[in-house]
């Protein structure tokens, strides 16, 4: 690295950020110093002195501070349950402790554990350009905006989060989240994402119709559609076959989970 550079506003951050162009925003450090990280620059734009860590939970929305860290999240005691869930699957506490919700989005990992859930829960972002866009749009258009807040409006309990390992303590296969809300007995909305099925987090929007729609139910169908929703590849954690049938049997899990916990 030429330059290290620490701004003490959003707005010197934003302006250094165009200032050098090819430059990052550095949180915690935990995938721009990972030597599988495929992000590289000479000059690095620190957020440490920014002030984004304040996390709110209110009546009807939470606010995350795109600052906090997967720890501070799990140590937050108004931390809605499947958010601590998820943030607990990054095994190692000294990562936990540098890990931060901002980085971990504005990184675009395919396998995040923390992006299914966001997505689900129809996360928005704000942005330092003053936007406020959907999490969903975020990854897709693979934008590199400075996070400020995550906030969502969603209720948690009715969504549920699994990840499945290779091994114990070894490589994720994949992340999903579920959430279901229902009238009476019929499914009223729906939203299913997974992670480590391609280059990026995925939102199966096409399944979650179906499953409102009463075109597929719970079950053996949900599994079949997830698995023929995906495209995964053959590499160190399976083959592709192996990991569609994974997703399909995890996210019907997941589903299962908010239906049992809202009876």
């Amino acid at each position: 690295m030429s330059q290290f550079l620490k701004p003490l506003t959003i707005e010197d951050a934003i302006s250094l950020k165009e200032e050098y162009p090819g430059s990052l925003y550095l949180g915690g450090g935990t995938e721009l110093n990972s030597p599988l990280s495929h992000a590289a620059s000479d000059i690095y734009i620190s957020l440490e002195a920014l002030n984004l860590k304040a996390c709110v939970r209110g009546n009807h929305t939470t606010i995350l501070g795109a600052s906090a860290t997967f720890q501070e999240l799990i140590d937050w005691d108004e931390c809605p349950d499947v958010l601590k869930e998820a943030a607990g699957f990054l095994t190692s506490r000294n990562v936990r402790n540098q890990a931060t919700l901002g980085g971990n989005i504005a990184a675009h990992l395919p396998d995040s554990y923390m992006l299914p859930i966001l997505m689900v829960l129809e996360a928005d972002l704000e942005l330092g350009n003053d936007e406020v866009i959907p999490v969903t749009r975020y990854v897709e258009e693979r934008r590199q905006n400075l996070i400020l807040n995550i906030r969502f409006s969603r209720n948690p309990d009715s969504a549920a989060v699994k990840n499945v390992l290779r091994s114990s303590g070894g490589l994720s296969v994949l992340s999903a989240a579920a959430f279901i809300e229902k009238e009476d007995e019929a499914i009223k909305s729906a939203a299913l994402a997974v992670s480590g099925m391609g280059d990026s987090v995925i939102r199966l929007t096409d399944v979650e119709k179906d499953l409102v729609s009463g075109k597929i139910r719970p079950g053996e169908e949900l599994e079949k559609a997830v698995a023929a929703a995906v495209e995964p590849k053959d590499d160190l954690k399976g083959s592709a076959e192996y990991k569609k049938y994974l997703c399909g049997v995890t996210v019907q899990d997941c589903v299962s989970r908010v239906l049992e916990a809202s009876v």
